[in-house]
């Protein structure tokens, strides 16, 4: 894995990834089966959202029923009084990791959102 590290370390750092990453997994499912279930929610979004698409104007949770969790980790997700960042890790081109990440290992594509909580636009830079 990393040389640096013994196989003890290595094996903690796996484990609490994977036990994070599943106390994320819930929560995902949750808020993606809530989404679905509403009735406001359009076809569009419903497409979206089984293609693991996003759309400008989505709402956050509509976005983590797509693409899951922002990562926690990453210098890119942040809070902010105009409007918040998220920061999803990618290894390649279609590989999109979700929930709590590597650590900020990859490339970002960060999604921005107004102040209200919609999403506004996202890019990879």
């Amino acid at each position: 894995m990393f040389p640096f590290m013994n196989n003890k370390l290595s094996i903690v750092l796996i484990a609490a990834i994977i036990l994070l990453n599943g106390c994320g997994s819930v929560r995902e499912y949750r808020i993606r089966q809530a989404v679905l279930s509403d009735a406001s929610t359009t076809e569009e979004i419903r497409k979206a959202v089984d293609y693991r698409e996003l759309m400008v104007g989505m709402t956050k949770e509509q976005v983590i029923a797509s693409w899951g969790l922002p990562c926690k980790w990453c210098f890119g997700t942040r809070r902010s009084p105009s409007g918040d960042t998220w920061e999803y890790i990618t290894f390649g081109s279609d590989n999109l990791v979700t929930g709590s990440d590597f650590l900020g290992i990859g490339n970002g594509i960060y999604l921005f959102f107004d102040k209200d909580g919609m999403l506004k636009h996202w890019s990879s830079e």
